[in-house]
């Protein structure tokens, strides 16, 4: 992942702006509040009441810090927590800043810390203090930008939080949604293009944390965001954070998912996967909690997946920590019985998942190290080079018009598989590198290779076509695939961007506008206009002006 340095720059839109995003900028008629927690042993929790009043209020109130009568939500039962109201999220970090620049403050900190044996590392006891709810901020407006060009490039001086973009979505009002983190633990928020001008939201807004890694609407049009620091949900009016205290397994938050009974699930770093129910009545706990101990293949889930029968699948991070993929069975409750690991022992290739694909007929494809792994619900069949699949590290997984399975390997090919037999393509059979990171199918029904550093292969059924830097290609490294809604296929590289319409091809690279060289992610807003993320900023192409 390429990072940015931390350039954060706080934008806001003019009312018609935030009329076209669906959110109305309104008074703040309830306060900002900030939760202060302790992570306490349960059968303490009196014994710290009476030192916090006797040493930590004292303190925190000669910097300003006054106590709210808001209860606020239920905490887990290993945090003692209070609630302080200020005026904007700026008063709130101000004053807490005082708080943290007193040697007093960390000499109580360090004798809790020995107190309680709740140090996380460095003696202090383990504590948090974060922004807990927050009116939506208006802030201040500027021009969206440069767009006088077919190429617009947006960068930080235009609109967008930072120039490293971690995540993109788009809303169902066809907006865009940038998630931004640059260099450790920086960011810049979270910016949202509605196709006029920018808005940017950070902790100044009421976001957790500046370094945003996913982003989900639910059915509701409610946002949430993932972030290095908590969960924030954000309805158009107000901000609101959930972190551990809540009952979130972790505050690093990297996948967002809402399965069709309308949960919402949160894969973590290394502290497993959040389910979050909204239905659930004020002071109730509404966070469940699914580890290793409940049968998650690991901690660190990557990705999620509903299938047809509603089964949820978690793709785990691959490391040598993980056991398999997981299976949850929603209508079974949270006991037990309701998670399904699979493990080699169980007839999975092996136990590091890299990619997950269900097919036309409902069968579940398994990328693994060790081969691809076929489930129909009842059955696991594995390939592996042995069975003529081109490599054991299957990377990519996709089905072609006919029905055809096509795995893209780490460094051996492409193979294809049509319900009968396994047929392997390398640099033998024409393609053009046998390092095979990408698989897409057009609409004419041609399948394309992006690979490593030797350009492109386009299969017709027949032929094997190349394409490299020499019949036109910007670059031989492809990094993504995408065809417009006019057939005109785009191919992102590390050195710029390639339209081949059919018989030509046309370059961009910064020299015609572009903010960056390399491409990650290639999408199309509802105007056409195509939107291209790069290592230093996001660009749009209108193709016209």
């Amino acid at each position: 992942m390429h990072y940015g340095t931390r350039r954060i720059c706080y934008l806001l839109l003019s009312l018609a702006v935030l009329s076209l995003l669906g959110i109305s900028p309104v008074a703040a008629e309830e306060p900002t509040l900030a939760r202060l927690a302790f992570w306490v042993p349960p059968e303490r929790m009196d014994e710290f009441g009476k030192i916090y009043n006797a040493k930590v209020f004292p303190l925190l109130l000669s910097h300003g810090l006054t106590e709210s009568s808001e209860k606020g939500r239920a905490t887990v039962d290993s945090v003692f927590s209070r609630m302080f109201a200020w005026e904007s999220p700026a008063e709130s970090r101000k004053k807490w800043q005082s708080v943290e620049s007193d040697l007093a403050w960390g000499e109580v900190l360090q004798h809790l810390g020995t107190t309680f044996g709740t140090s996380p590392w460095n003696g202090q006891i383990r504590h948090e203090y974060r922004l807990y709810t927050a009116p939506a901020n208006p802030g201040r407006s500027v021009p969206s930008g440069r767009g006088t060009s077919r190429w617009s490039t947006y960068d930080v001086t235009d609109g967008l939080g930072a120039a490293s973009v971690n995540s993109l979505y788009r809303d169902r009002s066809g907006a865009l949604w940038f998630g931004t983190g640059g260099l450790g633990a920086y960011g810049g928020g979270v910016s949202c293009y509605d196709g006029q001008g920018w808005t940017t939201f950070t902790t100044e807004d009421g976001l957790a944390h500046d370094q945003v890694w996913s982003i989900l609407q639910d059915r509701e049009g409610t946002f949430w965001f993932g972030t290095r620091d908590g969960v924030s949900r954000y309805d158009g009016q107000s901000w609101t954070t959930f972190a551990t205290e809540d009952g979130l397994a972790h505050d690093q938050v990297w996948s967002i998912f809402q399965d069709r009974d309308g949960y919402l699930w949160f894969g973590t770093l290394d502290a497993g996967v959040s389910r979050y129910d909204s239905s659930v009545s004020s002071g109730e706990m509404a966070w469940t909690t699914f580890t290793t101990d409940d049968g998650l293949a690991s901690n660190t889930a990557s990705s999620i997946f509903q299938d047809r029968d509603g089964y949820l699948w978690f793709g785990t991070y691959p490391d040598w920590k993980s056991r398999g993929i997981s299976r949850y069975n929603p209508s079974a409750g949270s006991g037990a019985t309701a998670w399904t690991t699979f493990t080699p022992e169980d007839g999975l290739a092996n136990s590091m998942v890299s990619s997950i694909f269900q097919d036309r007929d409902g069968v579940l494809w398994f990328g693994t190290w060790e081969g691809v792994s076929r489930y129909d619900g009842q059955t696991w069949t594995s390939f592996t080079a042995e069975d003529g699949l081109a490599s054991n590290n299957v990377l990519a997984i996709s089905e072609d018009r006919d029905g055809a399975l096509w795995f893209g390997t780490y460094g051996d090919g492409v193979s294809c598989y049509d319900d009968r037999s396994l047929t392997t393509f390398t640099v033998q059979n024409g393609l053009v590198e046998n390092f095979a990171m990408l698989v897409f199918e057009d609409r004419s029904g041609n399948l394309w290779i992006g690979t490593n550093g030797s350009g492109l292969s386009r299969y017709d059924g027949e032929t094997w076509t190349t394409f490299t830097e020499d019949d036109g290609l910007v670059n031989n490294a492809v990094r993504s695939i995408f065809q417009d809604r006019d057939g005109i296929l785009w191919f992102g590289t590390l050195y710029g961007v390639s339209r081949y319409d059919g018989e030509t091809w046309t370059s961009f690279t910064p020299a015609d506008g572009m903010s960056e060289n390399g491409v990650n992610t290639i999408l199309q807003d509802r105007s056409g206009a195509l939107w291209f993320s790069t290592w230093g900023g996001v660009s749009r192409y209108d193709g016209e002006t």
